[in-house]
């Protein structure tokens, strides 16, 4: 249940970064990834066994 919870927190914290323009162009990039990562990993262990295949 925590890696689900760390995944969801990091696809909002990504895609709210993402959605930032001020601080150059490197930062919503970078809110792109974490975003992409967190959702990955979100279905990851929505359709796995606790983790595990």
């Amino acid at each position: 249940m925590k890696n689900l919870q760390a995944g969801g927190f990091l696809f909002i914290g990504g895609a709210i970064i993402m959605t930032t323009t001020q601080f150059g162009r490197i930062v919503p990039i970078v809110g792109a990834v974490c975003a992409l990562v967190g959702v990955g990993s979100l279905l990851y262990y929505l359709f796995s066994d606790n983790g595990k295949y």
